[in-house]
């Protein structure tokens, strides 16, 4: 029943990261929407979904993962519904910021359950594996969900399908057995979380209103100049603070460094190719939203085969080989798939697609082992929540990326006007997805090999005692 209850509200959370994306041009004639209005759109979710995670895995850990997460329910529920009701864009972007701080209640909460709920590691491998499928099943169904309701049913019925399955959640979720809160030990950072929403609030607007508005213009130039100073400030005051939102003494760990730069890079890969392939259907092969979501689905299956191929495989290799693994094929796919997309036809690059899915479902299980299995089980909350903080910045980097590349024409489907610009943008945005790929493989064998040398350094200076630890493995275990 945990992992049920658990993976449908992590389906829920995860989905609506991407799921308005092929709705958009429905929503844009309905209620006459500007592309920055659409940006907003997109990430009027993201961005309080990332800048309270910290906030979330806090209030599990301190007040019960249960009751916060029946909380984050509710309000990600109530924000289905305004989203679902809404006759303006500012009113879809409230709704959809409703959500965002739900999830950023919720998603911490999911990860947490799980590592406490399943103790045992063979255990805990199988339920995060189930996890990771529903993860990638999620971001890759919205697609699906998004065309095929627009289309349909009309946008608001997007929003409308949260609504039985978060009822489900909070009937479920009350029976729902969990260890009991630590209590008041751990006092709020309200400084660092106020750093957390300065630095990702104005950086938001600063990278949707860019392209718009030009990147020299005071009020861009200065919501990403106090970005950058909230950013300096939060690393200053979270080294200082006895009890941090964002515990960077994690990062003296080789291990848990590895898994979170893979977090971030594979984010802003996954992010840019999905946003790159469902422009390249729609607006260069014509695709109508239900189409491209269709012909999505190859990858979208490969993802759940990988992530349901790594908890296996987890028995005979280990975490930072399948991670080596994933992220290589997916940036070799990626690149691939660079050279035949634009211009070419969907039969020629689908195969790459399909490997690139492969590739990050590989991927995801392992990863999240390491993030959540290198810290104490009472800190798996703020690890978590650190972990969705740095996947939704790379979505937010990813989208961001876009937005400045191909700028209108793409985005509002006009490709006739500047079709040989609109293919190199799309282009350029599956290789730097897959350099991204790329650069997390590097990033798992440094750092690997760093933690390689110093677990041996640890064995021969204990070599004339008892205890001694074993090269390859630290004193959390062999996650990476």
């Amino acid at each position: 029943m945990t992992l049920c209850v658990v993976c449908s509200a992590l389906f829920l959370a995860l989905l609506d990261s991407t799921v308005v994306a092929l709705a958009l041009p429905t929503v844009r004639r309905d209620l006459d929407a500007d592309l920055t209005g659409l940006q907003w759109i997109v990430e009027g979710y993201v961005c309080p979904y990332a800048a309270l995670l910290p906030t979330g895995g806090f209030l599990g850990d301190r007040f019960g993962r249960r009751r916060v997460f029946l909380a984050g329910m509710a309000v990600f529920t109530a924000g289905s519904v305004l989203c679902a009701v809404a006759g303006s864009v500012e009113v879809l972007t409230a709704g959809r910021a409703v959500q965002g701080v739900g999830a950023a209640a919720v998603t911490p909460q999911t990860l947490a359950l799980l590592s406490q709920v399943f103790p045992g590691e063979r255990e805990r491998a199988k339920a995060l594996s189930t996890w990771s499928a529903v993860s990638g099943l999620a971001l890759l169904l919205g697609p699906v969900a998004g065309g095929s309701s627009a289309e349909l049913l009309g946008w608001r019925s997007v929003f409308l399908l949260n609504v039985p399955v978060g009822v489900f959640a909070l009937a479920a979720g009350r029976r729902l057995s969990a260890p009991a809160a630590s209590g008041p030990g751990r006092p709020f950072d309200g400084k660092g979380q106020l750093l957390v929403v300065a630095c990702l609030g104005p950086a938001t607007y600063g990278l949707v209103e860019g392209p718009r508005t030009g990147w020299t213009s005071a009020p861009v130039a200065a919501a990403l100049v106090l970005a950058g100073a909230a950013a300096l400030a939060l690393l200053s005051v979270e080294r200082r603070t006895p009890h941090p939102a964002l515990r960077l003494d994690f990062f003296r760990r080789p291990v848990f460094t590895g898994a979170m730069s893979v977090t971030f890079l594979m984010a802003v890969a996954l992010n840019t190719a999905y946003l790159v392939l469902s422009l390249l259907l729609q607006v260069l092969d014509g695709a109508s939203p239900a189409q491209a979501g269709m012909r999505l689905l190859p990858t979208m299956v490969a993802i759940v085969v990988g992530a349901v191929v790594a908890g296996r495989a987890a028995r005979r290799l280990a975490p930072w080989q399948l991670v080596a693994v994933g992220t290589s094929l997916a940036g070799l796919s990626l690149l691939s798939v660079a050279a035949l997309a634009p211009g070419h036809s969907y039969a020629l690059w689908w195969p790459g697609a399909t490997l690139m899915g492969l590739g990050m479902g590989l991927v995801m299980s392992p990863n999240n082992g390491a993030v959540i299995g290198g810290v104490r089980p009472e800190d798996a909350g703020q690890a978590a929540a650190m972990g969705g903080v740095l996947q939704q910045v790379g979505a937010l980097l990813g989208v961001a990326s876009l937005g400045a590349v191909l700028g209108s024409a793409a985005l509002e489907g006009r490709a006739a006007t500047a079709p040989a610009g609109l293919a190199s943008g799309l282009r350029n945005g599956l290789l730097l997805a897959g350099v991204c790929c790329l650069l997390a493989t590097a990033a798992t064998v440094v750092l690997t090999r760093a933690r390689r040398e110093d677990a041996s350094g640890t064995a021969r200076s204990r070599s004339g005692g008892s205890t001694a630890v074993r090269p390859g493995t630290d004193a959390a275990g062999d996650h990476g």
